[in-house]
């Protein structure tokens, strides 16, 4: 049965397109002791297989103990619009956000209720995740921790905003915006995670909420609502990520924009840094491979330091296995020094 509940201290906001397998392993993953507290919402992003799907939601609804927000939009919206569309279409304090192909950790929603209520206010939060691909908590940091309100924090954890799945909102906290700004840029999470931050303050919690599972079909690139685009629609392409981060520097340059900041440049030294498992994986395909990669990433509208000159140049001198024993030791550091943050 639903439990019809106008006040839900969480929505569970639930991103779908065409992955009705996956989406119902998500939904069967959804469990909680606190009925009352929880709804689900799910927008359909007019798939083609809109039927299929909405016909496992309405059965899923009528054996659930929580009250099920369906939305399946008359046309393609797109990831950025139907985002909005589920934060418009949610009723719950906090909305805790899960792509359709993920799913959530047993007892982990509980825990996150119990959490919550030993908190000071605050109006946004991200966890860590279990990514199933190599079994192990990424995004992770040693305890449950408040971020304070500014660009400390937005500098800070602005990465931490690029996965979707087990960010958190407090609704009345959203900003408006307009939703054509972002018309295809699938980074809107990041712009309302920043502005929430730069002006309230947050929380890492430390509970493992998601399973990184990542394993539906990728709609990126080649949806209605998106300008057909092989690199973001091949994401076993070593060129792919790039493509994906033309947007996010568009999207961190639309919110330098709208309050007159210059976040993106330390988000610039930050993907320096990272730049080298992306060099990595492009060197494993050959020279070649590599050279078109750097030539690609330089003409990113960024800044890139040193490092990543650094890194080319270990990679074609050394190729990736022998590079990868150079650098390992300088990762491990960085990664402990990061995870006390």
């Amino acid at each position: 049965m639903n439990m019809n509940n106008i006040n839900p201290l969480i929505s569970i906001c639930i991103t779908s397109y065409n992955r009705l397998n996956t989406l119902e392993r998500c939904l069967k993953s959804i469990n909680t002791n606190y009925p009352n507290k929880v709804e689900i919402v799910i927008s359909e992003d007019c798939s083609p297989d809109k039927f299929r799907i909405t016909e496992m939601v309405e059965e899923y609804k009528k054996i659930s103990i929580l009250n099920i927000i369906y939305n399946c939009n008359s046309v393609n919206l797109g990831f950025d619009k139907n985002f909005r569309k589920l934060i418009d279409l949610s009723n719950g304090t906090y909305l805790v956000f899960v792509t359709d192909d993920d799913a959530i950790i047993e007892s982990s929603i509980d825990n996150l209720i119990d959490s919550i209520s030993t908190l000071s206010d605050f109006s946004v939060a991200f966890t860590p995740y279990l990514n199933l691909s190599n079994n192990s908590y990424e995004r992770k940091f040693s305890n449950t921790n408040l971020l304070i309100a500014g660009m400390h924090s937005v500098k800070n954890y602005l990465y931490s905003s690029i996965l979707l799945s087990g960010l958190i909102f407090k609704r009345s906290k959203i900003p408006d915006y307009d939703t054509e700004l972002f018309k295809d840029l699938i980074y809107s999470q990041v712009y309302v995670f920043a502005s929430i931050l730069k002006q309230n303050n947050g929380y890492y919690i430390n509970i493992p909420l998601i399973k990184y599972i990542g394993d539906g079909e990728n709609a990126f690139g080649k949806n209605d609502a998106l300008e057909k685009n092989e690199l973001l629609a091949d994401r076993s392409n070593y060129l792919s990520n790039l493509e994906f981060h033309k947007n996010l520097i568009k999207t961190i340059k639309l919110f330098d924009l709208h309050y007159n900041e210059n976040l993106i440049k330390p988000f610039s030294k930050e993907y320096s840094l990272k730049s080298y498992t992306g060099m990595y994986n492009a060197r494993k395909n050959g020279r070649k491979a590599l050279n078109e990669f750097w030539k690609k990433l330089n003409k990113l509208d960024i800044k890139l330091s040193k490092i990543t000159f650094i890194y080319y140049y270990l990679l074609i001198l050394f190729g990736y296995n022998l590079t990868n024993l150079i650098i390992s030791p300088f990762k491990l550091t960085l990664l402990k020094i990061r995870s006390r943050c």
